[in-house]
């Protein structure tokens, strides 16, 4: 069984059967698969826009129109945000100001998961509460992944100052660590909102701990 991953979504291959796979649904993704033939592979693999074009086939049994392109690919994103990911830049023009905004909003959060704490555990004598950040730092996006990622780090950090992991696993501990780990660089401004966070803990009894992509 092989496995191409390109543009969003998964190809699998198996005795010469194809099957077509990505998420959808906003918040509450879930999985669609959908038998496809080699052409429709080939098709989907070319570009963004044959590969969302051969989606929406698999949906609804008919290929986009030129005259309905621009609504279809809005509709589109707005069933499943997170796809504006993938290439921000060539997808804004479709939408307002404040909708593209707004449908940034719940991708990146579906990505970041801002009221989830995604690790905790006692390392060296040390709380360390693990976050990953996995969103690429775009400029179209920065903004609203700053926005969402302060309010993870604010969630941790409420986390530790009402002591809610004292039930678990008691209160003796040398440090208290948030551990920030990306799957992308952080842009200039990324950095510098990482400064201002460890500043901002230098006087408490927790720390920043940022590890950054080779």
């Amino acid at each position: 069984m092989n496995q191409i991953k390109a543009n969003g979504f998964i190809i699998t291959e198996e005795n010469g059967n194809y099957i077509m796979s990505w998420m959808t649904g906003g918040f509450q993704d879930r999985e669609v698969s959908y038998p496809v033939s080699k052409e429709l592979v080939d098709k989907a693999l070319k570009s963004e826009q044959d590969a969302y074009e051969v989606e929406l086939f698999l949906e609804t049994g008919e290929w986009v129109t030129k005259e309905s392109n621009e609504a279809a690919r809005q509709n589109y994103f707005r069933d499943s945000p997170i796809r504006i990911l993938v290439n921000p830049s060539s997808i804004k023009r479709l939408f307002s100001e404040r909708e593209f905004i707004e449908l940034l909003q719940e991708a990146i959060s579906s990505e970041l998961k801002p009221t989830e704490l995604d690790s905790i555990g006692i390392i060296d004598n040390h709380l360390e509460l693990l976050l990953v950040d996995p969103v690429d730092w775009q400029e179209e996006i920065e903004a609203v992944h700053l926005e969402i990622l302060q309010e993870k780090l604010n969630n941790y950090i409420y986390f530790l100052e009402s002591k809610q992991y004292v039930a678990r696993y008691g209160d003796s501990f040398d440090k208290k660590v948030i551990h920030i780990t990306f799957q992308y660089s952080p842009s200039d401004n990324g950095l510098a909102f990482l400064a201002a966070v460890q500043k901002v803990l230098q006087p408490t009894d927790m720390s920043l701990k940022v590890e950054l992509p080779e």
